[in-house]
């Protein structure tokens, strides 16, 4: 597994330019809050100076093209003929993505943190900011919402890119997820008023994920229709389907 690891970092890091990626993770906070004196406040601070919308695109490109470029290329059958299961071929992509998220959250957070020293020295992270609590616990909920958002999407992104066999239209979807979230929740709200069962729609669950920590409990299931918990339980149910299913898909593809 060690080695199969190696081959899709160095994969990673030739076809996709990763060091790239992680360089503007740290690049792009700085220059959001060097170029829009606006945006050196706390919310923009706790938002890793906006850049958690930048590590979610990335997120996003790399799991789509971390599979579909693996047939595009040729390269899973050099993998199979070193019997390399494609259980831990697609084992080996989903941590591959996994460490990438945090890494580009690592190389934002940096960023941020020189941005915050250079354009906002008064900042004081200890003072409460949200309904989360002060600057480092909002910080730390705004980062772990934003990853359990990129999980649910990668799942469901990897499903999207093993089915039809296209990266750019499971990125498509991607994007969507990312800007649309007010569109979703219209669809989602439409959903619940059709049919109060609907409520359990995958739609719903990102969105009540989404705001989980940022808002009461009260005010997440006025949102959702359920309670914190159960959006809980109804996301892991989701995550395992959604990742079950594209593993299946993976494993009967043809090389």
């Amino acid at each position: 597994m060690l080695t199969l690891m190696k081959q899709e970092y160095y994969k990673t890091f030739k076809q996709n330019r990763l060091y790239i990626w992680l360089g503007l993770s740290v690049i792009f906070p700085l220059a959001i809050m060097g170029i829009f004196k606006s945006q050196r406040g706390a919310g923009s601070i706790t938002d890793l100076g906006h850049a958690t919308f930048y590590v979610y695109l990335v997120g996003i490109i790399i799991t789509a093209l971390s599979v579909s470029q693996e047939f595009s290329f040729g390269t899973i059958r050099p993998l199979l003929s070193r019997r390399f299961s494609r259980g831990m071929i697609f084992t080996s992509k989903l941590i591959l993505n996994f460490s990438i998220y945090i890494t580009l959250f690592v190389g934002a957070f940096i960023g941020t943190m020189i941005g915050q020293l250079i354009f906002a020295p008064k900042f004081d992270f200890s003072e409460r900011i949200s309904y989360a609590g002060n600057g480092w616990q909002t910080m730390g909920i705004t980062v772990m919402g934003t990853l359990f958002q990129m999980i649910f999407v990668a799942a469901l992104v990897l499903l999207i890119t093993n089915l039809v066999k296209s990266s750019g239209a499971a990125i498509g979807l991607g994007v969507v997820m990312i800007v649309g979230t007010p569109i979703l929740s219209s669809i989602s709200i439409l959903l619940i008023n059709m049919a109060p069962i609907l409520k359990w729609n995958p739609f719903n669950i990102f969105i009540g994920m989404a705001s989980y920590g940022q808002a009461s409990p009260s005010v997440i299931k006025s949102m959702v229709h359920m309670s914190q918990g159960t959006v809980v339980i109804a996301y892991l149910v989701y995550i395992f389907v959604m990742y079950a299913i594209a593993y299946l898909i993976f494993k009967k593809r043809s090389v």
